[in-house]
């Protein structure tokens, strides 16, 4: 849709977004993703990212051109090399599939929230706000103290005892 939109509109030729998407099929949790949002899985007091940045940036951490920590500042950290739509046709999605458990909390999130509220700020607030709507307000709290430089976009979800089977 957002090609043939772009088509239909010149002024809006090369549009595309990102998109960060999960399922739950049974005990299984599959998760999709393209750009430079992410999933994260919270599970017995430990935060494990579960996508990787499609970004200019983060290829050139990956690659070692460039340190983690000369990212933040650099002024081309939003280039995304992957989206849905824009100028090259077709898109590379980024899959997984994982069993859940009782008590693993999923959070899909946009960069506005993770270029402002830390990882290890993000897994305290899982850890201390068990209600997965306390804990999302928390986060989207912080990220806005933080400055809120870019739009933000939090999704919580906690699978509770019964959640993974069926």
């Amino acid at each position: 849709r957002i090609v043939e939109e772009a088509a239909e509109h010149p002024e809006l030729s090369g549009m595309g977004t990102t998109v960060t998407m999960a399922f739950h099929l049974g005990a299984r949790l599959c998760v999709v993703h393209v750009g430079d949002s992410r999933a994260y899985l919270y599970r017995d007091g430990e935060l494990h990212r579960l996508t990787r940045d499609h970004t200019l940036m983060a290829d050139l951490v990956r690659s070692g051109a460039i340190r983690p920590d000369e990212v933040a500042g650099h002024r081309l950290r939003h280039v995304i090399t992957n989206v849905v739509g824009g100028q090259q046709t077709g898109v590379n999605v980024e899959a997984h599939a994982f069993e859940v458990e009782a008590g693993d909390r999923l959070l899909l999130c946009s960069d506005g929230l993770t270029e402002m509220v830390t990882n290890e700020a993000i897994a305290a607030t899982l850890d201390t706000d068990s209600t997965p709507e306390v804990a999302a307000r928390k986060l989207l709290s912080q990220a806005n103290d933080g400055g809120a430089r870019d739009n933000i976009t939090v999704v919580l979800v906690r699978f509770d005892p019964g959640d993974s089977t069926a």
